[in-house]
């Protein structure tokens, strides 16, 4: 087994060494990282002793191999500050660290070793800190406040308040109220309506807030719902409102950033929010009442800002 370790090492860039005690020192100067292999009947009191020659090392990982299978209470038998112990139970293929630990680049090479194949032991990845996606939860709050603002002024059906508050009327918009081209994407006509369009955004909205980054994510919402609202003035008389021109923008931009993205396309993202987009606009067409016009300018608002927006993978 050393020797496959120890050649596999080596093709890797590891400066690997026999030391006394048949045991096997690896180390490599740019990840500042030092590997010892030797077996549980061969460690000794002093493991420092071994890697004195080693001084420029700060991080040792000490692996030992347990071919007759070890009982977890004799790992507190030998303790070395500086070094993180990994007793291997060949006998069951347990891996028991001590002190306890949650790193998972040694597990991962053990498992290369075990299966043969190319060993490395690359740097752990950072994980990077998610943000909440608080321009989705101002959407939502927006959206909320204007339909309970609406509920008290005499109801969110009511064809006045909806007026009042800016829903899309095209005459009105010609006379020059062209501000309800905006307003009009945070009214809602009923609370299904409300409910469907913030559920809509609450599972689509952080997702696509993530990809974008924050800026660029209000740039679409906003710009994809003023394109729903468009479309809805130039192919539709009728009183319109509501987030879904927004919502279908998302969903527009999202899939343009998964199809650039092979490994998310291919992870079925891409072929969802196919479907999606299908069976809502096939929803639409069916049901009397919908705005699709309105869906159909914010999806090509959304897409064409997607492709625009996700030339390079940068949180704004």
């Amino acid at each position: 087994m050393f020797e496959q370790i120890s050649s596999n090492l080596k093709e890797s860039g590891w400066d690997v060494r026999t030391l006394e005690g048949n045991w096997l020192c690896a180390v490599h100067a740019a990840l500042q990282r030092g590997l010892l292999f030797g077996y549980l009947t061969e460690l000794t009191a002093d493991l420092r002793s071994k890697v004195s020659g080693f001084a420029n090392i700060p991080q040792w990982d000490a692996i030992v191999f347990c071919p007759a299978g070890i009982d977890s209470s004799e790992l507190k038998r030998h303790h070395f500050p500086g070094f993180q112990l990994w007793y291997w139970d060949l006998k069951l293929g347990n891996l028991f660290p001590y002190p306890p630990s949650k790193k998972q680049d040694i597990p991962r090479l053990l498992k290369q070793i075990a299966s043969g194949s190319p060993l490395s032991l690359e740097p752990e990845p950072l994980t990077r800190k998610r943000e909440k996606p608080y321009v989705t939860f101002t959407f939502l709050g927006i959206n909320l406040l204007v339909f309970l603002l609406m509920t008290l002024a005499g109801g969110s059906t009511n064809q006045l308040v909806l007026i009042a508050f800016g829903a899309k009327v095209n005459s009105l918009i010609q006379a020059g109220q062209v501000w309800r081209l905006l307003t009009s994407m945070f009214i809602h006509i009923g609370i299904m309506h409300l409910a469907f369009n913030l559920y809509s955004l609450w599972a689509l909205g952080p997702l696509t807030e993530e990809s974008y980054g924050h800026k660029k994510y209000f740039l679409i919402y906003i710009l994809s719902g003023l394109g729903g609202s468009i479309a809805s003035y130039l192919f539709s008389a009728a009183l319109s409102a509501g987030a879904s021109g927004a919502i279908f923008g998302l969903l527009g931009a999202q899939l343009i950033y998964s199809y650039k993205r092979p490994h998310l396309w291919k992870s079925g993202l891409g072929l969802n929010l196919v479907i999606v987009i299908l069976v809502n606009l096939g929803f639409g067409i069916s049901q009397p009442g919908i705005d699709n016009f309105a869906h159909l300018g914010g999806l090509f608002t959304g897409a064409l800002l997607g492709f625009l927006l996700s030339q390079q993978n940068v949180k704004a």
